[in-house]
């Protein structure tokens, strides 16, 4: 059954809040339970795409309109439609169309129960008027297969209010895994492989304990400047790819793209084979290396000559021409630079110092105790020649030993 496409709406948005309660707004949680559940479908392979992918307001009718053209006539679609309740009531609800058999949403319904919440009801309900059509107009006007209004918990009743703050996630993991087994795909039942849901009492040092990664490694691949979590938060466990894909979504330029993915328009535009600028929903773009400005295919005459480089965090280019010897206008120069900001990651050539530069790339463990007694240096000395003012590595990191 791997023809499906799934379709995930974050209800509410921008002006229309939604319900509100504890100092909670659906349609920001919504939002965030969406984006949840559309980076694991497509970890997983799952074709999906999302209706909205900031706090955008959108009517009614144009909703609908823009879910039919997301779905592209696909005539097995699913659409899941994210909300939030309210009422006083406590529990999760999913409500399914008149044309659905409810299996789906009774699979949801219960597996929401698994992660904790409270299984209230999977249930129809007939417009008032015209008892032959659904209430809610999503389900109603969305013309696709299996449209689902799943309601994920009460967010003016105090204790479903604390599960949507801590728990929200795990409910659309949930979600993630009924949708993958009742399309047939394989589903990683242990996504904190690669990422892991911050809760309630978690820091960084205890999560480094737990998947045998260095507070600094997670930092690094999760940009985070400072040791702040908050409950929900979702951190990777895992370098990110240099190559990854992206689905255009609605109000997405190739200009806003490059700059997110710290990419050339013309590299993005090389890499697609497009010939013109104009982008369509849903369009999936292939987006190279979003590391930063910096050549890692040098031509050999000039590796001949020089090192290359890997930049590393706190490096600057006043640091790097320090340590290499050379001054910022010839490093600028030996590498094209047209911007002074460098990222981490970027490769960049510098002048071989001589035949006996030594270098030591730091591995899981190292300090640089460790490593000045196996080079039989002091700590201030290896700080000293790679300029560093913090005792503080990152695995990876590319150390002189000896110039």
């Amino acid at each position: 059954m791997n023809s499906e496409l799934v379709i995930i709406d974050a209800g509410h948005g921008g002006i229309d809040s939604g319900a509100v309660g504890y100092g909670l707004e659906e349609k920001d949680l919504n939002l965030k339970i969406a984006k949840y559940i559309y980076s694991r479908l497509q970890e997983l392979g799952i074709p999906s795409i999302l209706v909205r992918t900031e706090d955008e307001y959108l009517p009614k009718d144009k909703r609908i309109e823009r879910i039919k053209t997301l779905t592209r006539n696909n005539p097995n679609t699913i659409l899941l439609s994210n909300h939030m309740n309210a009422g006083n009531g406590e529990g999760a609800e999913v409500v399914y169309s008149l044309n659905s058999n409810g299996d789906l949403a009774n699979l949801i319904l219960d597996n929401l129960e698994s992660k904790g919440q409270i299984k209230r009801k999977a249930y129809q309900r007939r417009l008032p008027e015209n008892p032959n059509k659904d209430y809610y107009y999503i389900l109603r006007e969305s013309n696709v297969k299996e449209p689902l209004l799943i309601e994920y918990g009460f967010i003016d009743n105090k204790n479903d209010s604390e599960k949507l703050k801590n728990n929200l996630l795990e409910y659309g993991e949930g979600v993630v895994e009924v949708i993958a087994n009742y399309l047939g795909y394989d589903y990683n039942s242990n996504p904190k492989e690669k990422e892991y849901i911050v809760k309630k009492g978690d820091t960084l040092y205890s999560i480094s304990k737990r998947y045998n990664i260095s507070v600094d490694t997670l930092k690094r691949i999760n940009n985070l400047t400072s040791n702040i979590l908050t409950i929900g938060q979702v951190l990777s466990l895992e370098e990110k790819p240099l190559n990854s894909n992206y689905i255009v979504q609605k109000g997405d330029t190739l200009y806003s793209i490059s700059k997110n993915n710290n990419i050339s328009i013309e590299d993005l535009i090389e890499a697609n084979n497009l010939t013109s600028n104009i982008l369509v929903i849903g369009q999936e773009l292939f987006i190279p290396n979003s590391q930063g400005e910096g050549n890692y295919d040098f031509p050999e005459d000039q590796t001949e000559n020089f090192t290359i480089y890997e930049v590393q965090k706190g490096d600057s280019l006043w640091k790097i021409a320090n340590t290499f010897n050379i001054t910022i206008p010839e490093l600028t120069e030996i590498n094209n630079l047209t911007d002074l900001n460098i990222k981490v990651g970027q490769k960049l050539l510098v002048p071989n110092l001589n035949n006996t530069t030594e270098f030591y790339t730091v591995e899981y463990g190292d300090t640089l105790w460790s490593i000045s007694k196996k080079y039989n240096l002091t700590v201030d000395e290896l700080k000293e020649i790679n300029n560093l003012d913090s005792n503080m590595l990152v695995v990876g990191q590319q150390l002189i030993i000896r110039k």
